[in-house]
């Protein structure tokens, strides 16, 4: 074919033509590709979107619940607390008043018998360890020691232990 003949007029548009919808075609191919590239991207981001809220949601619901948890412990813990020192103020009332009724006696006839029954007591529960010295105690009442040994005799000691025994029964208050 001659040099002109390829610059003739109809049969270059023709190819031009030819080359153009050719390449519409694969534009519209990539076109429409990315199109549905676009969409599924969109739709994998509504997806992750969702999940991402429907996760804060659920860890929200989760750290309000553990919260309400926290707040009912500790409700609890200052309740308890609350009933404890309760109860030591009524064994404070009651020791203390023990020892106020214990001191009202001391210096009686009555009380000295009582100190001359627990002398005579240390005396022989001691007189093993050596020679027993008993000295009065600081607020009434006297101590007892032989060797390494002590008997506390002390009105304070014995209201300690009269109320350590009646423990069980100032439980009951409680119930």
């Amino acid at each position: 074919m001659s040099p002109a003949a390829l610059t003739d007029g109809p049969t270059l548009t023709a190819l031009e033509e030819a080359a153009l919808g050719i390449a519409g075609s694969r534009a519209e191919v990539v076109r429409s590709a990315a199109e549905r590239r676009a969409e599924q991207l969109l739709a994998d981001a509504r997806t992750e979107a969702d999940a991402i809220v429907a996760g804060r949601r659920a860890g929200a619901a989760r750290l309000a619940d553990l919260q309400e948890r926290e707040r009912i412990a500790q409700a609890r813990s200052e309740a308890r607390a609350t009933v404890l020192r309760a109860q030591s103020e009524v064994l404070d009332e009651a020791a203390a008043a023990a020892r106020t009724a214990v001191r009202a006696v001391v210096g009686e006839p009555r009380f000295e018998r009582l100190l001359e029954r627990l002398a005579a007591d240390a005396r022989e529960r001691l007189s093993v360890a050596g020679e027993v010295e008993i000295v009065a105690a600081p607020g009434g009442g006297l101590i007892a020691r032989a060797g390494s040994l002590e008997i506390d005799y002390s009105v304070d000691a014995q209201v300690d232990r009269a109320l350590m025994s009646a423990a069980g029964g100032l439980e009951r208050l409680w119930r």
